[in-house]
Formats: structure tokens, C-alpha cells, sequence
């Protein structure tokens, strides 16, 4: 029983998956690290124990990256969208400017194609 209880106590592959049960500021744990390892590529690999978000409503949550993992990829599709809609807001603004400066143009050609119609009919 004695080696079931152990075996059991740590049941993450990291250390830093294991939620501490003593209360703790986002601070401190925004400082925590879960994976500080190079991988079998050699490439570094950090990840954050807690991921910090600052809500709209100025509330500041430090997510769990395993526990909160769902609320945390939500999160992240979230900013993506809202980054989307900003990248379409700018794109169709500059586009109807264009626009603009086209029929702009177009309308001047227009006119002065027109006038000197005009001037040599009369």
C-alpha cells in the first residue's frame, strides 16, 4: 500500500503541472514555470505554469495551462477573432478610400474628356 501511495501522489510527467494548494498572488504565479526544456529537436521549449490574462472589465485571472486549458484556448480564439475583425475594419477603411480616389479621378477624366468634346463641337 505504502508504494501505491507514493506512486500516486505525483501523477504529472512536470512538476510545474502540480497545482499548489496554498493561496498565491497572480504574481507569483505568473512567475512559475511548468517545462524548461530543450526538446529532442534542441529547441527550447518554456512553458508558463499559469497563463495571465487582463479581462476588458480590468479583472486580472492567472489560468491554469492544464486545469484551465479549455478557458485558455477560448480565450486565445477570442483575441484572434477580435484581431480578425480589426484587420477587416482597417482593410474595407482603406479599400472604400481607394475607391474614392479612383472615382475621383475617374470623374476629372470624365470631365475634361467631356469639355473638350465641347470645345471642339462649338
Amino acid at each position: 500500500m505504502v508504494g501505491h501511495a507514493i506512486a500516486t501522489k505525483h501523477l504529472t510527467a512536470n512538476p510545474g503541472d502540480i497545482i499548489v494548494k496554498e493561496t498565491q498572488s497572480v504574481e507569483e504565479k505568473a512567475k512559475q514555470v511548468a517545462v524548461d526544456k530543450y526538446d529532442i529537436t534542441g529547441s527550447h521549449i518554456t512553458v508558463p505554469t499559469y497563463f495571465v490574462f487582463k479581462y476588458p472589465n480590468g479583472e486580472t485571472k492567472a489560468l491554469h495551462h492544464v486545469r484551465d486549458a479549455k478557458e485558455i484556448s477560448n480565450l486565445i480564439r477570442q483575441m484572434r477573432l477580435e484581431e480578425e475583425d480589426i484587420a477587416m475594419e482597417e482593410t474595407h477603411g482603406s479599400h472604400i478610400n481607394g475607391l474614392i480616389v479612383v472615382l475621383g479621378v475617374f470623374s476629372l477624366a470624365l470631365l475634361l474628356m467631356t469639355g473638350a468634346l465641347l470645345v471642339g463641337v462649338f
